[in-house]
């Protein structure tokens, strides 16, 4: 994942455990960071990655952040300075770098942490359905009030379970049928599902239009979407 800011969100604006979350049915051999940042920003970052990813972590960041020329300033000294706090602090299987990195930070950074442990892989844990939005959400780990599991399915966004949003899709009106689904997260809803099924209508490029807006908006697409259709 390419971290973009200090918010510490993915190009995609995924938190990194949404991030691992939404890669992780497909049972990677690694998962990291790379680029956007120099190597002692990442590190709150990294270690949050580390904390949940059930494989193998690396990290590839860049010399430092870019200058006024579009150069990079950290040398190789700095980024195997930086780089051994990953290695020692158990974080990481695999290092190396990104931009403005050269063969001597390379280097430095292999002299650096040739003597640490790599990040032994944790152990398994119970399976347990973890989804993804831009953030992540653990369905096993949802309580409501009176301590009992549950979780908070929103279906405004569901033609069969709104006539006012089955009214706007009809009319082309999405970006008034997004404020229903933002009205539920804030709400407190977990998921939204979406459906559009009507014999009206052409299900197929509405749920791609819904979809496609819903992304952009972050006040929505912070939750999962369930596509019922």
């Amino acid at each position: 994942g390419t971290l973009v800011d200090q918010s510490g969100r993915t190009l995609s604006g995924q938190t990194g455990e949404a991030f691992y979350a939404s890669v992780r049915h497909v049972k990677p051999m690694c998962v990291g960071l790379n680029c956007a940042l120099g190597a002692s920003a990442m590190a709150p970052f990294l270690k949050r990655l580390a904390d949940c990813a059930e494989c193998f972590v690396h990290v590839y960041s860049n010399a430092g952040l870019p200058n006024a020329m579009g150069g990079y300033d950290d040398t190789p000294a700095d980024m195997a300075r930086e780089n051994l706090l990953f290695a020692e602090s158990g974080w990481v299987n695999m290092i190396g770098g990104c931009c403005g990195s050269t063969p001597p930070h390379i280097a430095a950074i292999q002299e650096a942490v040739k003597d640490c442990a790599p990040r032994p892989l944790p152990t398994r844990k119970v399976p347990r359905m973890w989804l993804s939005g831009l953030e992540d959400f653990v369905v096993e780990g949802t309580y409501n009030n009176c301590g009992l599991p549950f979780v908070n399915v929103g279906e405004r966004c569901n033609i069969a379970g709104s006539r006012k949003f089955k009214r706007l899709v009809m009319e082309g009106k999405f970006a008034e049928a997004m404020d229903i689904a933002k009205d539920q997260v804030e709400a407190g809803a977990h998921i939204i599902d979406v459906n559009v099924d009507d014999g009206m209508l052409d299900g197929l490029a509405a749920m791609q239009k819904f979809v496609k807006m819903a992304v952009t908006e972050p006040d929505v697409a912070k939750v999962p979407f369930m596509i019922d259709s």
